[in-house]
Parts: C-alpha cells; structure tokens; sequence
C-alpha cells in the first residue's frame, strides 16, 4: 500500500508543537501557547472566562452593550483583575472612529492606543498579520468583515480595554491564574514562533513523531451495518495521528462512523461520524485547521487526518463502523493509517479523549447542548451542522464547575465560530472555519470551532450549551461533536456553605459585617439558558467596611475556591481578600446587569495559603469610590481543588478504568 503522506520535515501542525515531552504533570508558563502534546494533561490552577456585548436581557440584538463607561467616556468593554491573560478576541461591523485603548496593571494613562481596523488589518507592530486579520466572512448587511486576534495578552496585576467610538460586536477569552501565579505584563516582544507557524505553515503534511509506530490496514469494502478493526492493542501507548482514506462522498462521511475504546472501557469513549469528527460533516471540502487536515485527491477520494493525542495505559481499540441502512451499498475502498507513540504521561496526570456526538430536531426554549460531563478535564471544541431557519442568531452558554451564571456568553453562532453576519463565506483558521459557502452551497451549513489558543478547563462538571436562534425558538435539524479530555473523577468539591442574612449560618461560620445592611428579598434570574428560573434570596450590601467569616475546608487539599452569589445591578463590585491574614488577591466583577441580576462569582485561592488546613478566616475588603459599587453577597460556598499529588484523581477498578 502507498504511503498517505510526504516526508516534509516540519515540526508544527496548526501552531502547535509536535514535539514529545516527557512524562511531567508541571505545566509551561501559564501565557505560554498550549501543545499538541500538553493538551492532554489535566488543568491546574487556570479558568477561562468571556467578557462580550450579549444582551443584557437575554434577548437578540447582541450589539452595543458594554460593562461601563470610564471618565473619559470611552465605553469599557475588558476589565480584570489578574494575574491573567488575553487569549484571543474578535469583532465585527467595524468603523473608522472606533478605538481601542490598553490599561495595564492600573495605569490611569492608556499603555497603548490603537485604531481598530489598524489592529485587526496587521497594520500596528504588536498585533502582527496573520495572527490579526480582517476579512469578509459573511453576506449581510454593509460590512460583513469580522476582526481577529491570537496574540496573546498577559497582565500581571490587572488589564482594561476601553472603546473609544460607537460599540457594537465584540467579545474577548481570557484566563485567570490565582494570586501569585508569575506573569509579566504584555510588552509586545513575546515570543509568538508558536502561532505564527499556526497560520504561515497551516494544512502542511507534517513527519509524525519519529518515535511512533504505523499500523496500517486497507479493506475492499465495509458492508451496512459491520465494522473492522483499524487498531488493537494490549499495552500503553499514544495514539499520534489517525488517517483514513475513502471515498469523497457524502454517504462516506454520514454513515461511516469511528469508534474508539481506552482501557477495556465497557462503553466506547469515540462515537463520532466521520465527517463530524474530521470538520466536513455535510459534503467533501477540503479542510486546513488544527487539528484536523481533509484533503480531496484525484479519482473523486479524500485524505482525512486528526493529530489528537489519546493516551492509554492498558488497551486501545479503533474500529469504523458501517452505519448504512436499507438498500445502501457497502462502504469502501478504506485505507488507514494508525500512529502510536509510547507513553507519554503518567496515568494520574492526564485525561482521556471522549467525544459527545448528538443529533435531532431543536427543542423550543430549550438550548443545544454541545457537551456535558462531570469530571475534570478540557473541552477542546465543536464540529456543528445546522439545516433550517435563521439559526445563527443563538449565542453560546457555557456554564462551568456547577456555576448558575455561564462563564462563556456570546453574541450568536456565526460570531462563536469566528464569523460574522450569517450566511457564512468558506474560510479555515487554525482555530475556526465555515467548511463550504453557505450562500452557494444552501441547505445545512456546517463549522467548526477548536478552542486551542485556550481551551475550556472544568474541574467539577461542565455544561455547554448554544441557542438556536435569537431564544431558542427556531425549528432546525442539528448535529454536533463536542471533543474533550477527561476523567471522571471531579477535581472540585464543595465543603461549606454560608447562606448570608440567615441568623444560624452567619452565627456558625462568625460572619461579621462593618458598614452592612440587609437587602430586601430580591427576585432575579440568573443570565444564561435558563433566564426565565427566579430565584428569590436575601443578602447583604456593604458600603466598604470590612467582611470577615470561617469557612471549613479540607486540609489535603491543592487549593480554594469561594464562589459568591452577588446582585449584578450593582456594577463594578471590588473587595481585597485575605486568608489568615495573607492577601490573596482582588476579587472583581466589572459588570453590571439590572435585568438579569444573579451571578455566580469565583475567586480561586492558592493552595500556599490553603494546605493542610482544615478552617479558613477569610477577610474581605471592599474597595470604596471611583465608580465602584457597594459590594452585595447573598450566599458563599468554599470548594476544594484535589491534591494530585497523591495520585488522588483515578480510582482504580477491576479493569483499571477511573
């Protein structure tokens, strides 16, 4: 059998490197750019949040909403405490007189000052083309171009973006490290080889790792409803790089369907067609991302390639499978490759790859759900199809580690896959894509989205959900493949809870209060896919002072989190907090909601300050003036991060599995 690939040595496939690493749970520098080969190892001490223009009132019309405006009047679109770091942003409907002015770590003068189009058009040296591109993705309206940006932007201690000019769409990744994590604020001279090969080299057949061995098998046909077996193993291992070769059609894409199993798992952990799994789900296009290449090749066949890494520490078992049903033929040829490395990280220190595969009619008033899982892990993106109405005006809700408020709120599909303005053009980042014209192929249009310049950490559960239309209320045929790394097993669990205003719960955890009063029963909704739940609470609003209270805890542990229920028709709520009288960082909440007023704020604490206690005195300060609102709490629930330094995330079974 021919080879199904050159023999160009390079070593980045979709700006991440190929490179092995060895088995190590220690991470890379929080800002540095994720690898292929790292992305398996389980999050620590790292979260990701969005801040965007979504409706207020959970509605359509994402346009023109901000957090607040500054004393200059420009409106404040980021504002975070740190340490963190920007990982990506996007905009579109664009003008002349919009500006984006940079404040780093509480500077009162802007660090940088930048035309918009400038920006996203390459033209100013720290944003570098093509990591910053502006482009016409789309068909509607007058201006259909969406702006892009993956230079990453870290900040030590805080970073806030204003715009100056009219606001409309925009929305910006960014993640948060505790208290202490060591960042250097952005400077413009970061090293982004990583990313600039992300796109200069993008879709280029690469040498997989010298170290893997190739299974390879070829099969005359797959009849309706039998399978074979591409890979099988008894012992640990890698997998590196999964290639098929069949037919360029759509019944090859639909019906043939992956399967894979880890670990003599009862269940198969991959259920996933192959059109869904490589990004062409609808029709045969060529696609150039990361970490997935199509290639359509001569006599009508085509070339699919994925370079997850799938660790395995007993068994692993690939097979495809013929989904046909009635009077359809058999499938084939198939050609397949199977890249196996040896092991490359400790069984405790990483997550196995698991697919969610759903597909149907949308329900009314209901979101899509993309994935759900407990556990600890990373979602790492969506291949989505969409066939019917209107259905790009539905923003995505990401709701993470069992918050009531979605850390990931956006402003509609096609802005959540990177485009703009619906119907979508043809066009592959590394990180997104619309796989075909949806204006000159109509019927189902089809995207993808792979969060790598930041991927989705959860340590407890994840549910991530998207509108179909502007509520949920447009009638279409969906499927969706969610990918991610997990494992059972939550790294994050509740200890206490403090209901504030309740005399017996401030009594047992000392609450005390300087400066307080008690709020009336409020009733509000929290924002996300469940707008119209009211919640009904009493709380307390504290103009400065101080707040001190107990919280218990569990002493092997490898870090907090607190987590407050806060009134957002306050804005800009800042309080200093201190753990047994040791700072411990700023926790803020810069934005301001008088529609849907619950939310559910986390503030991440070390675990230098945490372990090997089992009781906390937390100490709140919240920062007075300059346009900051009272602070407002309602309830507080400590959390604990598992040590995994005892090996404490895998429970070992019969059969080895978590």
């Amino acid at each position: 059998m021919r080879p199904l690939f050159s023999q160009a040595v390079l070593v980045v496939f979709g700006g991440v490197l190929l490179a092995a690493i060895p088995s190590s749970a220690q991470a890379a520098s929080p800002c540095e750019p994720i690898t292929l080969d790292r992305l398996p190892l389980l999050p620590r001490d790292v979260t990701l949040h969005q801040f965007s223009s979504h409706n207020k009132r959970g509605l359509n019309g994402d346009a023109g909403w901000f957090l607040y405006r500054d004393d200059r009047g420009d409106a404040v679109v980021f504002d975070a405490a740190g340490p963190g770091c920007v990982r990506s942003f996007w905009q579109t409907d664009l003008s002349e007189d919009q500006v984006l002015k940079f404040y780093f770590d509480g500077e009162t003068e802007p660090r940088h000052t930048i035309s918009c189009l400038d920006l996203y058009r390459g033209k100013h040296p720290l944003f570098p083309a093509p990591l910053a591109s502006f482009e016409k993705l789309g068909y509607w309206g007058d201006n259909p171009n969406a702006g892009n940006c993956f230079v990453p932007i870290p900040f030590a201690k805080s970073l806030k973006i204003t715009m100056q000019g009219r606001v409309k769409f925009y929305h910006f990744l960014y993640e948060r490290y505790p208290h202490g994590t060591p960042v250097t604020t952005f400077t413009g001279k970061e090293d982004r080889t990583i990313l600039l090969r992300a796109f200069a080299e993008q879709g280029e057949d690469l040498l997989p790792p010298s170290d893997a061995e190739v299974t390879r098998s070829e099969f005359p046909a797959i009849e309706p409803g039998k399978s074979v077996e591409l890979f099988h193993t008894g012992k640990a291992g890698t997998i590196a790089r999964v290639v098929i070769e069949g037919d360029a059609s759509e019944e090859f894409l639909r019906r043939a369907e992956l399967e894979m199993r880890w670990d003599e798992s009862p269940y198969p952990d991959v259920v996933a067609p192959v059109g869904m799994f490589f990004g062409p789900a609808v029709r045969p296009e060529a696609v150039r991302a990361m970490p997935v290449k199509v290639e359509l090749l001569p006599e009508n066949r085509m070339r699919l390639t994925s370079c997850f890494r799938m660790p395995f520490w007993r068994s692993a078992r690939i097979a495809l499978v013929n989904r046909s049903r009635g009077s359809a033929g058999p499938l084939g040829p198939i050609r397949a490759e199977i890249h196996v490395t040896p092991p490359r990280f400790d069984e405790n220190e990483a997550g196995y790859f698991r697919t969610l595969y759903r597909e149907g009619r949308t329900e009314m008033g209901r979101d899509w759900l993309l994935y759900r899982a407990a556990g600890t892990g990373r979602l790492l993106g969506v291949v989505q199809t969409m066939d019917g109405a209107h259905y790009c005006e539905g923003d995505e809700h990401f709701a993470i580690d069992g918050a009531g408020s979605p850390q990931i709120n956006g402003t509609g599909s096609e802005d959540y896959y990177l485009a703009c303005f619906w119907p979508n053009r043809n066009f592959n980042f590394p990180f997104a894509g619309c796989v075909g014209d949806v204006k000159l192929r109509p019927g189902a249009a089809c995207y993808y989205r792979f969060h790598l310049e930041a991927t989705v950490p959860f340590y407890g559960e994840i549910d991530a959900r998207i509108q179909h239309g502007g509520r949920s209320d447009i009638v279409s045929e969906y499927r969706s493949l969610a990918f991610a790394y997990l494992r059972r097993k939550p790294a994050l669990r509740e200890t206490d809870l403090l209901d504030v205003a309740n005399p017996t719960s401030e009594r047992m955890h000392d609450y005390r209060a300087t400066r307080s009063t008690l709020t009336e029963e409020t009733a509000a909704s929290h924002e996300g896919s469940d707008t119209e739940t009211v919640v009904r609470d009493r709380g307390r609003r504290h103009e400065g002072g101080e707040i001190t209270f107990t919280v218990a805890i569990e002493p092997g542990n490898a870090g907090m989190r607190l987590r407050r229920r806060l009134d957002q028709n306050v804005g800009r709520q800042s309080a200093e907090v201190y753990v047994d009288g040791e700072y411990a960082g700023t926790w803020y909440h810069a934005d301001h909601n008088p529609h849907l007023r619950w939310f559910d704020s986390d503030h991440d604490v070390p675990a230098t300050l945490t372990r090997g206690k089992s009781e906390l005195k937390v100490r709140l300060v919240p920062r007075e003036g300059d346009g900051h609102g009272p602070w407002t709490d309602f309830r507080y629930q400590a959390f604990v991060f598992a040590d995994t330094t005892d090996r404490g995330l895998v429970v070992k079974t019969g059969v080895g599995r978590e």
